[in-house]
């Protein structure tokens, strides 16, 4: 699944340094943190990864 633009615009806030995981509204933080990680290390937390 895709992550939606309102994700994506929190993942570049944190990348940029702008906010921090503390700031983001707590139904998309899980969504937020697990594209994070994608990002970070090119595997999603179900287990896909980007090499598929």
């Amino acid at each position: 699944m895709k992550p939606t633009t309102r994700v994506m615009n929190y993942v570049i806030l944190i990348q940029d340094g702008k906010v921090t995981i503390d700031d983001i509204p707590n139904d998309i933080k899980k969504e937020v943190e697990r594209w994070l990680n994608y990002f970070s290390t090119g595997v999603l937390k179900d287990g896909v990864n980007n090499e598929n």
